[in-house]
C-alpha cells in the first residue's frame, strides 16, 4: 500500500476518450486523475450515492452540475453531489487535466 503519490505520475492522454487513473483507493473513497484532449467530453452521468469533487490541476473546461454550467481553470474546485447529473468537456487548446475525489468509493 502507497500513502503518497505526485499527481504528475498519474497524467495521461487518450486519443479515443478521456484518460482516467486511480492514485488511492479504500472502501470510503477514490483519488484519481481525469484528463481530457482538447474537444474530448465526459458526457453526464450520475453516481448513486457518491459525491464527486474536481480540482482542475491545468486546462479548462465546461462544467455542467444539475442545472449549472459554468467554466473553470486552474485552481477550481467543482463538486457534484451524489446522484446529481454531472458532466465536463473540455474547451481550450491544451489538456484538462483534474483531480478527483469520490466517496464512497465506486466499487
Amino acid at each position: 500500500m502507497h500513502y503518497f503519490a505526485h499527481y504528475r505520475d498519474f497524467i495521461g492522454v487518450s486519443a479515443e476518450r478521456f484518460f482516467k487513473t486511480t492514485i488511492f483507493q479504500s472502501p470510503r473513497m477514490l483519488a484519481g486523475m481525469d484528463c481530457l484532449e482538447p474537444g474530448q467530453r465526459q458526457d453526464a452521468h450520475r453516481h448513486a450515492g457518491r459525491d464527486k469533487v474536481y480540482f482542475v490541476v491545468s486546462g479548462m473546461g465546461l462544467f455542467h452540475i444539475g442545472d449549472e454550467v459554468q467554466s473553470c481553470g486552474p485552481g477550481s474546485t467543482i463538486w457534484a453531489p451524489a446522484d446529481v447529473a454531472h458532466g465536463v468537456a473540455n474547451t481550450g487548446s491544451e489538456t484538462l487535466v483534474m483531480f478527483i475525489v469520490m466517496a464512497p468509493e465506486p466499487g
